[in-house]
């Protein structure tokens, strides 16, 4: 392979894991906060809330930080980014990767619709969602030790 191509696939292969990772922080500060305010033990974090798929987190997290809270609805949007997002990470975790192809290539079928999508530039599109992840994150923390019952 050409230089070039080896610096878009390693671009892309770097873009991958930075958004995985940050996307993984912010599912965690979404347990840790939901495990503090049902103030479940420790002994008990990865049995009660390490299972939950990301949907099922969100939508536990919305039940338990709802009303009467102040901020109820500034969560529920932020709930809402997160699902979108995690809409996004599932095509990256299960979608065919073709990282020197187009400034990376993903080649994902919709679990919805069946049908086949090409994107390409994901690279790019990934670092800015990444910074997105982490920027939901530092959100989401401030919401939730901002809670006033």
């Amino acid at each position: 392979m050409s230089t070039a191509i080896d610096e878009t696939a390693e671009q892309t292969y770097r873009a991958i894991g930075r958004f995985m990772f940050e996307f993984s922080q912010l599912e965690y500060t979404i347990r840790h906060y939901l495990a503090e305010e049902i103030r479940l033990d420790d002994r008990y974090f990865d049995a009660v809330v390490g299972s939950y798929d990301v949907a099922l987190l969100c939508n536990i997290a919305r039940k338990v930080f709802s009303e009467p809270r102040a901020n109820a609805a500034a969560l529920e949007e932020l709930f809402k980014k997160v699902q979108c997002l995690n809409d996004e990470r599932n095509r990256v975790a299960h979608g065919l990767w073709v990282p020197f192809m187009d400034g990376g290539t993903l080649h994902h079928v919709s679990r919805r619709s069946l049908k086949s999508d090409r994107q390409a530039n994901r690279a790019a599109a990934l670092e800015k969602l990444a910074d997105e992840a982490n920027r939901l994150r530092a959100e989401l923390e401030q919401a939730f030790t901002s809670i006033e019952p």
